[in-house]
């Protein structure tokens, strides 16, 4: 049993994103060995931190994009990935669909 880390998800704004002072935060936090993953606060969102700046910093920080995943669901998902994983898998694990919890793309029922 891995217990050497800790996690935090974001309900960033759209496609992920956050403000400037967030950034830094979450920047710290990374240095701090703490994984900080990224949903979006839209349902049907996805979350794509190659559209805007500050969604390139936060990959630079070293924030891990987790698509389409609900941000409850990355909750539950990262407690097990530390749980149950090394610390240098965490990112590799959160990004791997294990159970269609995340997808290429979602339908919306009418």
């Amino acid at each position: 049993m891995f217990l050497e880390s800790t996690g935090v998800v974001v309900s960033g704004s759209g496609l992920g994103h956050v403000n400037d002072e967030m950034l830094h935060v979450l920047r710290k936090a990374v240095d701090k060995g703490v994984k900080v993953v990224m949903t979006s606060q839209c349902l049907y969102g996805q979350t794509n931190l190659n559209v805007y700046a500050t969604g390139r910093d936060l990959l630079k920080a070293g924030v891990i994009p987790v698509a389409d995943m609900l941000p409850e669901t990355a909750y539950v998902k990262l407690m097990w990935v530390l749980a149950n994983h090394k610390d240098t898998d965490v990112e590799r694990v959160m990004r791997t669909p294990l159970c269609g919890e995340m997808g290429d793309r979602r339908e919306i029922d009418v």
